[in-house]
């Protein structure tokens, strides 16, 4: 298996993961609406992944031996406001991939990531750490889309013999994620005030919620283990099986920056429904696959506020000039 395409290839994960692909010898090709300029070595593609015409276009185009779906709307916060975009979005181009490989009966193993949201609100701490035999229960449009997206996914595989893997992945950061996401958003914050443009006042939502963290690295090998290692028709929890505070990463985030705050609660920033704590179970994947994480949460947190000050120094720099 050389030949992989990545839907969502200039996101956030996608442009990690095209990296270390490429890096470990892949033939990479890339779709996205706006492919990123800054990537090298890998075949681009612009495309519309909710047109079914569009992705057997892709699918001809670049006829992969393996494809690792990430392309969504991944922010929890914005399917409330969009929920059909959302759910239509998260559902079809998976739907019409499944579809397109089903139509050409070639071997392709199709990798489709999913969220630890879908299992919704943990019931009682006895529930945790979360597995992948539990229950689903998703709470938010983005939650539901991704469940149909898994039932899809086991549908195809059960009915026509798909070789399809599916992830549960729990929540990850790292240096290049967008700030609606709330450790970016926590870093650029502080960065500010480091820096001087902002007063001392962090603007949180909820911070009294648990989260099992990972770096985004370590999810990258994990979906390069589990595109050539997961067991088929499997779905697998990709996570720590550890879960931080977000109150205490944000006062790490503040030790590392050197900086006092004062933190304020903004209503905007509260979620109709909250999970206090998602821990997930990562013993299957690491079964099957040999995976692990391997980057401390202080590292993370660290790679992800210095890529936030060097971005807003860069910008003030540009201005100053």
């Amino acid at each position: 298996m050389k030949r992989i395409l990545v839907t969502g290839s200039g996101g956030f994960v996608g442009r990690v993961l095209v990296d270390k692909m490429s890096k470990r010898g892949f033939e990479v090709w890339g779709a996205d609406r706006a492919p990123s300029e800054s990537f090298s070595g890998e075949r681009q593609l612009s495309v519309d992944l909710t047109s079914e015409a569009s992705v057997s276009k892709l699918l001809d185009q670049s006829r992969p031996e393996g494809i690792v779906h990430l392309a969504a709307q991944s922010s929890v916060a914005r399917s409330f406001d969009a929920p059909i975009e959302t759910i239509l979005t998260n559902t079809l181009p998976a739907l019409y991939i499944l579809d397109g490989l089903r139509a050409r009966s070639e071997s392709c193993r199709l990798l489709v990531i999913g969220s630890a949201d879908e299992y919704g609100p943990v019931a009682s701490p006895d529930t945790l750490p979360l597995r992948e035999d539990g229950p689903v229960n998703p709470n938010n449009p983005y939650a539901l889309a991704k469940s149909i997206q898994n039932q899809y996914c086991t549908g195809f595989s059960t009915l026509y013999g798909l070789d399809v893997v599916m992830t549960r992945s729990f929540n990850h950061t790292g240096a290049g994620q967008r700030d609606v996401f709330v450790l970016p958003s926590f870093a650029r914050q502080i960065a500010e005030i480091k820096l001087g443009s902002r007063e001392p006042v962090i603007r949180v939502g909820n911070l009294d919620v648990k989260r099992d963290f990972l770096d985004v690295r370590d999810v990258c090998d994990a979906y390069i283990a589990l595109l050539e290692r997961g067991k088929r028709g499997l779905t697998y929890n990709v996570c720590s099986g550890s879960s931080y505070g977000l109150r205490d990463l944000l006062d790490r985030l503040c030790d590392i920056a050197g900086v006092d705050v004062k933190v304020e609660v903004d209503p905007d920033r509260l979620r109709p429904a909250d999970t206090p704590e998602l821990r997930g179970d990562p013993a299957r994947i690491q079964a099957d696959t040999g995976w692990s994480p391997r980057t401390p949460i202080e590292d993370t947190l660290r790679a992800l506020y210095e890529s936030w000050e060097r971005e807003l120094g860069d910008s003030e720099d540009t201005k100053s000039n």
